[in-house]
């Protein structure tokens, strides 16, 4: 007969200190919130192992997996719009788009995208939430739980796919039981987001129809 699972104290107080922090700079200034969230890391770091990095098994899954999800998300948006509702780009999409490398300060922007925005949301999401919240639910719903928050810090027309996204996300940190895989399936996903992008910026007129 198995011990009933106790709440562990610090991961939630982790997750506490870690999104108050956060948060609360970057309404501020994003540099500083990632500065702060750099701090967190290297002097509270989540209770998850950083590695292994697992590069060709993390691709071998992902890359099929993003696949089918760009045709859910076409048909998502043409749904969407056929009831009246059309979804906008994202703006840094869109600036990249209609200016392409001649974009203001083009390089920070695909930095902070390909980069430090994947780095920064898998600590925070699958780092500090997800170890938290699976010291006092079962796997699965912290799973469904961190999906959907992921989903809706991207605002609520986004919040659909990019739960699904981050579906992919969570089973690859509880897969390899570390951070890198996600982080490193994130990275290449908004890689190759920018990359189409920049090659082809009409596909987000296709994509997005006015």
């Amino acid at each position: 007969m198995t011990a009933p699972r106790r709440a562990q104290a610090g991961p939630w107080l982790q997750l506490l200190a870690v999104v108050a922090c956060t948060f609360a700079l970057a309404g501020y200034d994003l540099r500083l919130a990632a500065v702060a969230l750099v701090g967190f890391v290297a002097v509270w770091p989540p209770a998850v192992a950083w590695r292994p990095v697992a590069a060709l098994a993390v691709l071998r899954v992902y890359l099929p997996f993003a696949l089918l999800w760009f045709v859910a998300v076409t048909g998502y948006l043409q749904a969407l719009r056929a009831i009246g509702h059309a979804v906008a780009p994202q703006p840094m999409l869109q600036e990249l788009a209609a200016h392409g490398f001649a974009a203001p300060e083009v390089w920070p922007t695909i930095l902070g995208i390909v980069v430090v925005g994947p780095l920064a949301e898998e600590v925070l999401f699958r780092g500090y939430l997800f170890t938290a919240l699976v010291t006092t639910l079962p796997a699965w719903v912290a799973h469904g739980a961190t999906a959907v928050l992921f989903g809706l810090a991207h605002g609520l027309d986004y919040a659909l796919p990019i739960a699904v996204l981050a579906l992919l996300f969570g089973w690859l940190r509880a897969r390899h039981r570390a951070l890198w895989p996600p982080v490193l399936a994130h990275m290449v996903h908004n890689g190759l987001t920018v990359s189409v992008v920049l090659l082809w910026p009409e596909i987000l007129d296709a994509l997005y129809p006015r």
